[in-house]
């Protein structure tokens, strides 16, 4: 089965790159992971401050881990809900840090086929020729940035 990996931040172009994707993947019988990639780390304010206790430290890792999973869905959720009802299966995934950097290796650590990104996406231009090039020498799979 054919394996896609789409980066999605919600943004009008990402939606019309999630219902391409969609139709592709019910044409062509193949899954999608969503990747959200929320770009405030925010993960390392609970591991260094000295003066918080162990299980404060865990209290806002968890914390912010489920603010990540919960913007996530928000964004995503419908994108989503629109694939189950046209057979496709699809699977959230959120990541923290840049987003171009985070999706390249989600689609490294999922051996996917292939990565569809939206034409602007987290306030970059992913058309621009100069990113498409540092792009497609980055990736372990075919990238199509859909305009």
């Amino acid at each position: 089965m054919r394996r896609i990996l789409l980066g999605s931040d919600g943004s009008e172009q990402a939606r019309q790159a999630e219902d391409h994707v969609i139709s592709l993947a019910q044409d062509n019988c193949a899954s999608v992971i969503a990747v959200h990639v929320v770009e405030k780390d925010l993960m390392h304010y609970g591991l260094i401050d000295q003066l918080a206790t162990q299980s404060d430290k865990e209290g806002f890792l968890r914390y912010v881990r489920e603010l990540g999973e919960r913007e996530c869905l928000e964004r995503l959720g419908g994108f989503r809900e629109r694939a189950r009802e046209r057979g496709v299966e699809a699977t959230l995934m959120v990541r923290w840090g840049e987003p171009l950097g985070e999706i390249l290796a989600a689609a490294t650590e999922s051996g996917v086929d292939e990565v569809f990104l939206p034409s602007r996406g987290w306030g970059k231009d992913f058309t621009s020729a100069r990113l498409a090039q540092n792009v497609n020498i980055s990736s372990p799979s075919k990238v199509t940035v859909l305009t």
